[in-house]
């Protein structure tokens, strides 16, 4: 795997940029050992809310923890004695036996990340993210039925993020085609509902087919959804 683990963590949180984001999903078309580590991780990842106690953020716990993760990437300490300090893991854990599916610098960084992302909740998902960036224009998806099935947000730097309301069925996956003339030209498996489409010129046509897991050649079921943005 050549893609930076730090880089599949931040994907799989959703704190990319639009640039970074269309970056490291191309990389990922490329590297299929990256992709499968990044798919394990995302639903490892996007599972842990369930298993997760409600509780009340106590104040101030979301800047002591920014400052604790900036301080451990930095390779310093922090005065702040209020956030307990992970211990070190005293071995490599190994691939097969792993607690935790990230292999990024430091327990605590990790630990930090999670906490943010799962206990403090950063407000807005991934398309509420996307359409708060200036210039973003939001329109809505159009199934095969007429019905709404989603909505796209066209970015300012010319890319635009596809969000489906549903998802797909649980032994399926989602796969994004560019219909270029008749030919539909695939743009990749989907990640659950959303996906980043690096390049979306006004008049781009794009198509989404549900496919086996790891996508097909060609469609092999009638697309649900066929638009021109």
């Amino acid at each position: 795997m050549t893609i930076n683990p730090d880089d599949l963590l931040a994907l799989a949180l959703g704190s990319l940029s639009p640039q970074e984001e269309a970056r490291v999903r191309a990389a990922l078309q490329q590297d299929p050992e990256a992709l499968a580590q990044y798919r394990a991780d995302f639903k490892a990842l996007h599972s842990l809310p369930d298993a997760l106690p409600l509780a009340e953020v106590p104040a101030g716990a979301e800047d002591r923890l920014m400052a604790r993760l900036r301080a451990e990437q930095a390779g310093g300490r922090t005065a702040d004695a209020q956030v307990p300090v992970a211990a070190p893991s005293p071995a490599p854990v190994q691939p097969t036996a792993r607690v935790w599916p990230w292999r990024i610098g430091g327990l605590l960084a990790l630990a930090a990340a999670a906490a943010l992302f799962f206990v403090l909740r950063p407000a807005g998902d991934p398309l509420t993210r996307y359409a708060a960036q200036p210039g973003a224009v939001t329109q809505p998806l159009i199934g095969a039925d007429q019905a709404q099935i989603g909505q796209v947000v066209r970015l300012a730097d010319g890319s635009a993020y596809l969000y489906l309301t549903a998802a797909p069925p649980s032994d399926r996956v989602y796969q994004l085609w560019q219909i270029q003339g008749t030919t539909p030209v695939s743009l990749g498996v989907m990640d659950g509902q959303g996906t980043l489409v690096a390049q979306a010129p006004t008049g781009i046509t794009l198509a989404v087919s549900v496919e086996p897991p790891g996508g097909s050649d060609q469609p092999t079921t009638t697309p649900i959804l066929v638009q021109q943005l």
